[in-house]
């Protein structure tokens, strides 16, 4: 391990690795806890999004004294959860799905900050260029028809096709993995795949074939509750995902990710797919007025 992803990576109290199996059926049922709830709060914004995210996090908040920079991230997401709620309420709706974009770019500018004080200048590329990557999205508001919480409005964002949104989203966890393994130890990191996993399952599980519309465009919404949970779990349970999440091979891994040359060549993927969200709407664009000549 070279000088720089030693000081990358926080000093770890030393546990018994746990039992690959043990490790794994962990994770799975922490991954499925997080993304049912994540699911369940995107369709119900008020009756599963107060009780499962609000309440929760504010008692967190409250009670559990995280530290500043897990304060600012939690306080942020409840922030945004608790606005939806009144969003449905009032009809605001559309400003809400406007509104979710502007906190996406300030989320991706703060961790780019944390990555420049930890020298991962290559994700701190990757991170302007994502924040940039943010205009080629749309958001927009409503309910699918026949879907769950059809009563209720959430909001979808997309890009102008479904492969922009897609190659948007790969870049951003990419991105975000980099960012967490240089802020957290390799067992928070390793549940912080967790984090990253459940939105991408959630697309995948709402895109149709298991009869609950939805699909890519969810990404946003899911990822903002699944790291809210997931946020508030962190802090609450911290000690436990330390000692129960920690595998020395895991620690490896992280620490290899963290080579210059690695980061590089992760920083080009990122870049290359961000370029096409922006491509793919030139291309739309491009399509739709040859289309109406």
């Amino acid at each position: 391990m070279d000088q720089q992803t030693k000081t990358l990576q926080p000093d770890l109290q030393k546990f018994t690795p746990r039992p690959r199996l043990e490790l794994l059926i962990k994770w799975v049922m922490f991954t499925a806890a997080i993304t049912g709830m994540a699911i369940l709060s995107a369709f119900y914004p008020i009756w599963a999004n107060v009780p499962l995210i609000v309440i929760p996090s504010i008692l967190t908040l409250i009670f559990a004294k995280p530290v500043f920079f897990e304060k600012i991230k939690l306080l942020t997401l409840v922030v945004m959860r608790t606005f939806i709620v009144f969003a449905v309420i009032f009809n605001l709706g559309q400003f809400y799905a406007n509104l979710i974009m502007v906190a996406m770019i300030i989320n991706i500018l703060e961790a780019t900050l944390t990555d420049l004080k930890h020298k991962q200048y290559f994700n701190f590329v990757t991170g302007l260029f994502l924040a940039v990557g943010v205009v080629a999205m749309r958001a927009s508001w409503g309910a699918v028809e026949g879907g769950p919480g059809a009563e209720y409005d959430y909001y979808f964002v997309n890009g102008f096709n479904s492969a922009a949104t897609i190659c948007w989203v790969v870049a951003y966890t990419i991105w975000n993995w980099i960012f967490v393994t240089g802020e957290f130890s390799s067992s928070v990191s390793l549940m912080h795949t967790g984090f990253l996993a459940s939105p991408i399952i959630s697309c995948l599980a709402t895109m149709g074939t298991l009869g609950f519309p939805g699909g890519f465009g969810l990404w946003y919404l899911v990822r903002a509750n699944s790291l809210s949970i997931g946020g508030y779990m962190q802090i609450c349970c911290k000690n436990w995902f330390e000692k129960e999440f920690y595998n020395s091979k895991f620690e490896k891994f992280v620490a290899w990710t963290h080579k210059w040359y690695v980061q590089l060549v992760l920083m080009l993927i990122c870049l290359a797919l961000i370029g096409y969200t922006f491509i793919g709407g030139l291309i739309e664009v491009g399509v739709g007025y040859t289309s109406g000549l």
